[in-house]
């Protein structure tokens, strides 16, 4: 008899019903709470006004569709690095519901990196990690409840990222009805620029915070605009002209771990072209190269890294033709331990914070000579 009732239980239980720590609250979006559209709060990381963009929170303006390839184009759709800053009163909890663009999932990226929300408060004078808005898992419409955790009689600064690989269509933030609440001023300092691959993108970080051009604009209280375009990071010259249009405090390149197929001239030749057309348009902005970084797997066989050569002989050349070109070596991009990929290429959260570890010396120096 036990036999027949211990062969007769379930064994697919659903796990937010075995941990309550993994329960997420869904049916939030009612009339009893304060709903604002995010688009009336401080949008930060488009690079562009949104008179320019064709969609909202994307990352490249209309007129550039017929410059980029397709696949850069349906790419820049996604809203990495783009978050809504706001300054709130008068409430304990933020709720969020949006709309994504597509549905979408991806084997080595959690759902909440790709499809979900990250939210962040300031706290004495630091940013602090406060909630996720957790995707479903399906479908393009979600809701969830991103803290309870606040002092209604306190005011709060708060930063709240969008997912990293999907769009979002819409999105509103609900808060308690006696909520006050503000766009937030804008950061002081001229936004930092990064152009490069699937890293950059936020490939593959936990959640959308985590990426680490996001770390280093959460350090810096400095907007940042992440032009990462998985696969598709190529060191196109005329992103010389798309990325000078913004006046930035820093221009990053780190495209070289798409450039496997490149010979090393043609590394050379393409950052020279990229670099010359950035200076057409900000003669003195500080540029930084970043070598690609070296892969976390083991491997019998080794060979010799001919992108780093090739992206060293820009710099080199470079330096000699104009000033503020800084370089970022790449062995240690991923620390020493082997241990912080998702896949041995793509960095886990420890990866990206070594990532922001590795830039971090060189772009506070350099925001420092900008004050």
């Amino acid at each position: 008899m036990n036999h027949q009732t211990k062969a007769a239980r379930s064994t697919d239980i659903p796990i937010e019903s075995i941990d309550r720590e993994l329960y997420v609250v869904r049916g939030i979006r009612d009339s009893s709470s304060l709903w604002i559209d995010a688009k009336s709060l401080t949008v930060e990381g488009m690079g562009w006004t949104s008179e320019n963009m064709i969609e909202d929170f994307t990352r490249l303006p209309n007129k550039y569709q017929d410059t980029v390839t397709e696949n850069v184009w349906s790419l820049s759709r996604h809203s990495a690095g783009i978050h809504i800053r706001f300054i709130v009163k008068g409430t304990r909890e933020i709720k969020a519901s949006w709309v994504l663009r597509a549905e979408r999932s991806m084997p080595h990226m959690t759902l909440q990196a790709i499809n979900g929300l990250d939210l962040y408060v300031k706290h004495d004078g630091q940013w602090v990690f406060a909630g996720t808005g957790k995707p479903a898992a399906k479908g393009v419409k979600h809701e969830s409840l991103l803290t309870k955790n606040l002092n209604h009689r306190e005011a709060y600064e708060c930063m709240l990222y969008l997912p990293l690989y999907n769009g979002v269509a819409s999105l509103e933030l609900g808060f308690d009805t006696s909520a006050v609440v503000q766009k937030a001023p804008p950061f002081v300092e001229k936004p930092m620029v990064f152009y490069g691959t699937s890293i950059l993108h936020g490939c593959s970080a936990s959640r959308s915070g985590m990426s680490f051009s996001s770390m280093l604009g959460r350090k810096y209280n400095t907007p940042v605009v992440n032009l990462g375009f998985s696969g598709n990071g190529l060191t196109e010259p005329y992103f010389g002209q798309i990325m000078g249009e913004i006046d930035a405090s820093i221009f990053v390149v780190d495209c070289l771990p798409n450039m496997y197929e490149f010979t090393k001239e043609e590394v050379t030749e393409r950052t020279i072209a990229l670099v010359r057309n950035i200076r057409k348009y900000r003669p003195v902005t500080p540029v930084v190269l970043v070598e690609d970084r070296t892969h976390t797997h083991f491997s019998a066989y080794k060979s010799e890294n001919i992108r780093r050569a090739g992206l060293k002989s820009a710099y080199e050349l470079l330096s000699r033709e104009t000033q503020y070109i800084y370089y970022v070596e790449g062995e240690n991009l991923l620390g020493n331990n082997n241990e912080a990929t998702a896949d041995g290429s793509h960095p886990s959260d420890l990866g990206m914070y070594y990532y922001f570890q590795a830039l971090d010396p060189v772009i506070g120096r350099l925001l420092k000579k900008n004050d």
